[in-house]
């Protein structure tokens, strides 16, 4: 994996590149997390496809910025637009799952001849969201003085924490490594000292001003507007809709609703069975599958590296 940084209408983004041949993909996550979220799954269709990953601005090793930007999925998707012209791509696979997954249903709306094919996992989209948990963050972005924010916040580990644990329906499939790297943007924390990002101890920790006012920042901007009046009829790549099953943040009922608002494309829908909101963590053997029978369903074996024979998820 190569990480790298570029600049994108006056701000660095961060991204993350595996693989060198087959259709390019574009990845995008959602929260409380970064590029790394993508990890598992990249690690497993990069011999197939020419993968990149990549931090959205106010989160993971982006810039931040806390005025002069309006966090919109539409301002993300133009950025992407822009990436995409540095990597030298007309078109990628779009692929996103949470917050990402709305970001690539709006890109895929706003730039259709660019989006080869689209595919949305555990997606915010239609009314089904945000939830409780981000709108309390969000909140706390008015707070103009930093200390009293970071008073105001000083609760914010123990609660991802928690939060973390009730993404998945197996708590075991987010090992405290895991959790470390989620929370590593908002806090540092001292090991050496008995410091537990797992257990939300603060006890060692320091939070982190810039990571958390990057993800209040986006979460104050939320607008369920965005993808209530998006228009899903623009959208006419081949698409795939994938839930978790067990997902207790999204319900998964609403991959029927939004199949039947994807209208001038094929659409599949496909539920991962013993997941919950984070598919990619829990199945990213069977989410990477999907993705590569997805491809070649619509474009054939040789858009990958090389052929996929199978593998990757025991029969």
């Amino acid at each position: 994996m190569i990480s790298a940084f570029t600049e994108i209408k006056g701000h660095k983004l961060h991204y993350v590149r595996d693989g060198e041949a087959g259709l390019p993909i574009f990845l995008i996550h959602g929260v409380p997390s970064a590029s790394f979220r993508w990890r598992p799954v990249q690690e497993l269709i990069s011999p197939y496809l020419n993968t990149y990953a990549y931090d959205i601005i106010g989160m993971g090793k982006s810039d931040k910025p806390r005025t002069g930007w309006d966090y919109t999925f539409e301002n993300d998707a133009h950025m992407m637009a822009e990436l995409m012209d540095q990597w030298g791509y007309e078109k990628m696979v779009i692929c996103g799952d949470d917050w990402g997954g709305g970001i690539a249903l709006t890109f895929a709306a706003l730039y259709p001849e660019r989006t080869d094919l689209l595919i949305a996992i555990d997606p915010v989209c239609l009314d089904i969201w945000p939830v409780p948990e981000i709108e309390a963050v969000g909140r706390a972005h008015f707070i103009k003085d930093d200390d009293e924010f970071l008073t105001a916040m000083s609760d914010l580990p123990a609660k991802m924490a928690q939060t973390l644990r009730t993404m998945v329906y197996k708590p075991w499939k987010l090992t405290a490594l895991d959790q470390r790297e989620y929370m590593e943007p908002y806090q540092t924390v001292d090991y050496a000292m008995g410091g537990s990002q797992m257990l939300g101890n603060n006890a060692y920790a320091t939070l982190k001003l810039d990571g958390i006012r990057g993800l209040a920042a986006r979460a104050a901007s939320m607008n369920t507007s965005w993808t209530i009046d998006l228009d899903y009829s623009q959208i006419i790549a081949p698409t795939m809709i994938m839930w978790g099953s067990r997902d207790i943040f999204l319900d998964p009922k609403a991959r029927f609703r939004l199949k039947n608002e994807i209208v001038n494309a094929p659409v599949r829908v496909q539920l991962v069975e013993e997941a919950g909101h984070l598919p990619g963590v829990e199945r990213p053997e069977f989410v990477a599958e999907s993705i590569l029978d997805f491809v070649t369903e619509h474009r054939t074996l040789g858009a990958l590296a090389q052929p996929y024979l199978g593998g990757l998820v025991d029969e």
